[in-house]
C-alpha cells in the first residue's frame, strides 16, 4: 500500500468513525504528524477525499469535514427503501439454503458488536447484510448507484448506532427481516424493511441534531 493509499485509508475511518469533525482543528501538519509521514501523500489522500464529498479544502483556512445533513440522510434513505424493496422481490423466489445461512452468520457477528459496544464494527456487518442483497440479485447499475452512497451510509450509521439502545433495536429490525426472507413472505419483508429504514432514519436524524447542538 502506497503512502498516499494509507493516509487515504486512515482519514477516511477517522472521518466515518466519527474521530475527526470540525469541533477540533485539522491541517495537513496535524494530518502528517498523526500518520507520521510527509505532507505530500496527506495532501494527494485530502484531494481524492474532497473528490468524494467527504472534505472540503478551503485555501488559506484548511480542511473542513462534510458532514451528513438530515437532508441528505432521508434522500439516501429514500433511494434505499426504493431499491431494497425491489431487491427483496427478485431474491425471495431465487433463495438458497447458503444464503439464509450467510444472514444468520451476519446476525451473529452484528450481536457480537453491540455486546462489546462496537458501533463501528456493528455497521461494519450491517453495511454487508444490506450488501448481500444486491449479491443475490447483481444488477450493475443499481450497484454503481449505490457503491457512490456506502461510506456516506456507514458514516451516517455509525452515529446513529451511538444512541444509547440502537445497536440492539438494529438488531431486532434486522432479525425481522431475516426471518420474513427465509419465510419467503414478500409482504412481511417489505413491512420489515420499511420499519427498518424509518427507524433508522429516525435515528439518524437524531444524532445529527444531537451533534450540531453541542
Amino acid at each position: 500500500m502506497s503512502k498516499t493509499d494509507e493516509a487515504y485509508q486512515f482519514i477516511k475511518k477517522e472521518i466515518i468513525g466519527g474521530n475527526l469533525n470540525n469541533k477540533a482543528p485539522l491541517s495537513v501538519n496535524i494530518l502528517a504528524s498523526k500518520l507520521g509521514m510527509s505532507k505530500t501523500p496527506v495532501r494527494d489522500a485530502l484531494q481524492k477525499l474532497q473528490s468524494e464529498g467527504f472534505i472540503r479544502i478551503i485555501p488559506n483556512q484548511g480542511i473542513v469535514i462534510q458532514e451528513l445533513t438530515i437532508l441528505e440522510a432521508t434522500h439516501m434513505y429514500e433511494l434505499r427503501i426504493a431499491i431494497e424493496e425491489y431487491l427483496l422481490k427478485q431474491i425471495i423466489p431465487m433463495l438458497k439454503e447458503e444464503n439464509i445461512t450467510y444472514l444468520r452468520n451476519l446476525l451473529d457477528k452484528q450481536k457480537q458488536a453491540m455486546e462489546n459496544n462496537d458501533p463501528y464494527e456493528f455497521m461494519k456487518h450491517d453495511s454487508e447484510q444490506h450488501l448481500y442483497l444486491h449479491k443475490i440479485y447483481f444488477n450493475p447499475i443499481i450497484h454503481d448507484v449505490v457503491n457512490q452512497l456506502v461510506d456516506r451510509i456507514f458514516y451516517g450509521g455509525v452515529q446513529a448506532l451511538r444512541l444509547p439502545g440502537r445497536m440492539e433495536a438494529t438488531l431486532n429490525e434486522h432479525t425481522i427481516l431475516v426471518d420474513a426472507i427465509e419465510e419467503r413472505d414478500l409482504d412481511k419483508a417489505i413491512r420489515a424493511l420499511e420499519y427498518h429504514f424509518t427507524k433508522g432514519l429516525s435515528s439518524t436524524t437524531i444524532s445529527l441534531e444531537r451533534f450540531l447542538q453541542n
